[in-house]
């Protein structure tokens, strides 16, 4: 299946996106000590004249509206506005005080020099919403939490998930690295495995993996993965909240396991068949409303509502009202094999439902700790890691001449190097993911191909 790349990917990008994507990393490279001239790009006069389909090509034909051509000039305002969401560095002090005085007195016109710019944005300054990250712990994190998704194409998710407000998505994107180092762990959970729960003696979690209330299998009409959740098979008092949380983001990041560029969303399907009152409980969905929200940005292609019994009407009226209006737009609610397969293929919609699928959705198979040898194999796994580094390092290159860029024709240059380094940074983690991650059910039946 060709899956056509949608907009607002590294591959399509307009010229004002563009723009705010090398903001954004502009600003993690500042966090992280990465030496670059971002001046002009911070102050909105970066080249972005180009969009990133041009660069995909070669072509180097400027394909920006006017309004993006408006939207990339930087005035007094936008100024003033970014230079606000700094805070001073270790050096350039007394600068960065006069500097920030000039453009609140807006001595600074629409028009001006590169060296009244750099003037503006004085070396040394650190985005706000990184400030009280370490800077050693957010790169690692940020590297690690990457699968097979392109670097680029992962901050892009923020940026349109904060309709391509830089300083909202950076403050999206810390609070995220945040959550995933300090509060919920999820890289830990995926690399883990079912079998970690096991080791664990966690009861609840396994009683979750073990009754198949979540299951993956198979994509829907435009190529993504479908989750299958069964809450007839949930009560509250199976687990506690916190098994609850762990199993959710098992799920979760098993999802992204079967993403492949440039699919970079699920489905997930609802079947409310035999659903009562005994298993309601708000509590997950609440956590899955606020991780998708808040995490997992833009990852969620479809949530179909299936079946939903004549109970379900009230308490549809409390949930909707936890809903931000892009998820809500994603509810779909279905009655009939009909509904579903104006989605998802007959072929992969369960037999059970009227469909074609006669994948077993009641029987979980627990992996083999034999199926995890390459786990212990930390010679390959090192010479991995060390391949990666490499080439992160090619891409933190070619970023840096991306965002330096001085015309057009040099960024789409560079751009076009980042998309070529990210495909080599995807095959490098099919490489390494059996010496990082345990071996899921996924992965034991074939269904999961990284």
């Amino acid at each position: 299946m060709t899956v056509e790349i949608p907009k607002g990917r590294v591959q399509t990008l307009s010229a004002s996106e563009q723009l705010h994507l090398k903001q954004v990393w502009a600003h993690l490279f500042q966090h992280w000590g990465i030496a670059v001239q971002s001046e002009k790009v911070l102050n909105g006069a970066g080249t972005a004249s180009t969009g990133a389909g041009a660069a995909g090509n070669g072509s180097g034909t400027s394909n920006a509206s006017k309004e993006e051509k408006q939207n990339s000039k930087p005035g007094k305002k936008a100024a003033s506005k970014l230079f606000g969401k700094f805070r001073k560095g270790s050096s350039n002090s007394e600068n960065s005080k006069a500097s920030s005085d000039r453009v609140r007195n807006g001595s600074f016109t629409s028009r001006r020099s590169a060296e009244s710019v750099e003037q503006m944005y004085p070396a040394g300054m650190i985005h706000t919403a990184l400030k009280d990250l370490k800077a050693d712990e957010v790169s690692e994190n940020f590297w690690d939490m990457l699968r097979t998704d392109y670097p680029d194409n992962l901050i892009l998710r923020f940026l349109r998930a904060r309709k391509w407000d830089t300083d909202k998505a950076l403050g999206m994107i810390a609070h995220t690295l945040h959550w995933r180092l300090k509060e919920s762990h999820p890289d830990a959970i995926i690399r883990g495995g079912e079998l970690e729960a096991y080791k664990n003696d966690e009861t609840g979690y396994i009683k979750n993996i073990e009754l198949c209330k979540a299951t993956l299998h198979g994509f829907d009409l435009k190529g993504r993965p479908v989750v299958v959740v069964r809450p007839k098979l949930h009560h509250s008092s199976d687990q506690t909240e916190e098994e609850m949380k762990k199993y959710c983001l098992l799920i979760i990041e098993q999802a992204r396991m079967f993403l492949k560029e440039p699919v970079d969303s699920a489905t997930i399907l609802f079947d409310l068949t035999g659903f009562s009152m005994s298993n309601m409980d708000y509590a997950p969905v609440q956590y899955l409303i606020s991780c998708f929200e808040a995490h997992y940005p833009e990852c969620l292609g479809h949530l179909f509502i299936h079946k939903a019994p004549w109970i379900f009407p009230p308490i549809w009226n409390i949930i909707k009202n936890w809903l931000d209006p892009v998820v809500a737009s994603k509810i779909v609610f279905t009655k009939s094999t009909d509904d579903l397969a104006k989605y998802v293929p007959n072929n992969y919609i369960p037999k059970y439902l009227g469909g074609d699928d006669d994948y077993d959705y009641d029987t979980f198979v627990k992996p083999e700790e034999s199926a995890d040898a390459k786990l212990k194999d930390t010679e390959t796994r090192d010479k991995l890691l060390k391949e990666r580094k490499t080439i992160i390092d090619s891409f933190i290159d070619a970023t840096k001449n991306w965002i330096e860029s001085s015309d057009d024709e040099t960024s789409a240059k560079w751009l076009k190097a980042k998309i070529s380094i990210s495909q080599e940074l995807t095959e490098n983690y099919r490489q390494l993911d059996p010496y990082i991650r345990s071996r899921s059910t996924y992965d034991v039946n074939g269904t999961l191909k990284v």
